[in-house]
């Protein structure tokens, strides 16, 4: 079977957030499955900047556009570790910048043409590589347009979408729908075209033959309007096509054996570089070198959707322990922190994207928090329990798939209600446990052991692409044995 996964970021040639991660790892799970799996993306200047070799794969290309003919060329590269194809997308004018989607806190003007431009040219270099897919992958609304122009036709698609909250979903006015050709006679048209506008995201819903999201328990959340706002009737409408595939790490990429960011290295079977990586982060940090009080890590986008306003509200209530969190995002909470840094000798804030001190925090603090409003699946508490690192969540999306605090599998520590009380008694259970130096490693090593690799999720993948081919091939290419 032939799969093109289709992505505006991919690691580690361009990355915003996990959707990055995902897209850089999952193909490797998926080639050793025996996919002819291939990845087209955009060629940012970080493709350029990331040092990894480029060869030219099509020296040009003509992409049709709504009345007018542009053109690209198409460079060729490997994913690192792999033989996986990886394939970009070359204009200047709209790639060639230092943003991905925008100066940072904002967005480019003319994202609509970008992507616009994106899709069609996924689609026109197909006959110059000699190289047709059965189906298309496509990963949020960035790419979702494909799914408009080969609705009803082959190839078929799979839409993954990786957050639907408010503010990810691709809206654009209505004076810029007429770019992206769309012939509004057509009926699917109305359902993600209308007087306020585009909705990028509703046109993967409405189109692509298949749907997922990306872990079970999202998969069932987005069916309201709290966590899919203007997206849920289509989901509802489309329900029998909706499922939901729990992501995965990539465990070469994440392991603490072979870590050369940390102090030293560990396993679950000798944990004692651990302790050499809590003290090494505590001076990093200027925190006090204690290995007696536990220490919480962030890595975390500040935003409202991570928590960060329950943070804010609970601070004051942690006490007893210290305190990492990096990342960057509203300045709002960046001004709380800045200022909660300089009042506290227990806390130390990071505001900067680091991704060598993000390893270094997962590997040496002893509690990781994820306090999210709402998680479709997040990647931090799987690599936090990869590196021994106890996470504290809040059960929403693949946050409630992936930890529990019930009986002899118990992983971690477990709050439901959105409330800073809840959190704060999450923290003091894990603090009471880390009391507990013999119980505390037990939890450890079973976080450790918990296997949040790809294999089981790309069968799935795999699985799904076979029921998006069938649409236009009911007798299908014949499931592999098991």
């Amino acid at each position: 079977m032939k799969v093109l996964l289709v992505s505006a970021e991919v690691a580690p040639f361009a990355k915003v957030g996990g959707l990055a991660d995902v897209a850089g790892s999952l193909p490797k799970a998926l080639a050793e499955r025996g996919i002819d799996i291939r990845v087209l993306m955009p060629k940012y200047r970080s493709v350029l900047e990331s040092g990894l070799p480029l060869w030219r794969a099509v020296p040009s290309c003509p992409v049709p556009m709504a009345g007018w003919e542009s053109g690209c060329a198409l460079d060729e590269s490997r994913l690192p570790g792999s033989e996986v194809p990886v394939y970009f997308v070359e204009h200047h004018d709209y790639f060639e910048r230092d943003g991905i989607y925008g100066p940072p806190g904002g967005a480019y003007p003319d994202n609509l043409v970008r992507l616009t431009f994106l899709c069609r040219a996924a689609l026109a270099v197909l006959d110059k590589l000699n190289w047709q897919p059965d189906v298309i992958h496509l990963n949020d609304w960035h790419t979702s347009l494909l799914a408009a122009y080969t609705h009803g036709r082959q190839p078929a698609t799979l839409f993954t979408m990786h957050n639907v909250g408010g503010g990810y979903q691709g809206t654009f006015g209505p004076q810029e729908v007429n770019v992206t050709g769309l012939d509004p006679s057509l009926p699917v048209v109305s359902k993600f075209v209308s007087s306020q506008g585009i909705n990028l995201a509703r046109v993967g819903l409405a189109c692509a033959d298949v749907i997922n999201t990306v872990s079970p328990t999202y998969a069932k959340e987005i069916a309201s309007e709290e966590f899919a706002p203007g997206l849920s009737d289509l989901i509802i409408e489309r329900r029998r096509d909706v499922y939901g595939i729990l992501n995965g790490i990539d465990y070469e990429v994440w392991n603490p054996a072979t870590d050369s960011a940390l102090a030293a290295n560990f396993s679950a079977d000798n944990l004692e570089g651990k302790a050499v990586c809590k003290a090494a982060l505590q001076r990093e940090c200027g925190l006090a070198v204690d290995p007696d009080v536990p220490l919480v890590g962030m890595v975390t986008r500040l935003a409202a959707q991570k928590g960060i306003d329950l943070l804010e509200e609970a601070i004051p209530q942690l006490q007893g322990l210290q305190l990492v969190i990096l990342g960057t995002g509203d300045p709002r909470y960046e001004e709380m922190l800045r200022r909660v840094d300089a009042e506290r000798d227990d806390i130390h804030a990071a505001l900067e994207f680091d991704p060598q001190l993000a390893r270094r925090i997962y590997a040496g603090a002893d509690i990781f928090l994820m306090p999210s409003r709402y998680e479709p699946c997040g990647l931090g508490q799987m690599i936090a329990m990869r590196y021994g690192t106890v996470p504290v969540v809040r059960a929403t999306g693949g946050l409630a798939d992936t930890v529990t605090e019930k009986g002899p599998a118990g992983n971690g520590f477990v709050f439901t209600q959105y409330t800073a009380a809840e959190l704060v008694a999450a923290v003091r259970r894990a603090q009471s446990a880390y009391a507990d130096k013999a119980g505390w490693q037990q939890i450890v090593r079973r976080a450790m052991t918990c296997d949040f690799s790809w294999g089981a999720s790309a069968r799935r993948y795999e699985e799904l692409y076979q029921i998006a081919f069938s649409r236009y091939h009911p007798v299908g290419w014949g499931r592999p044995s098991r």
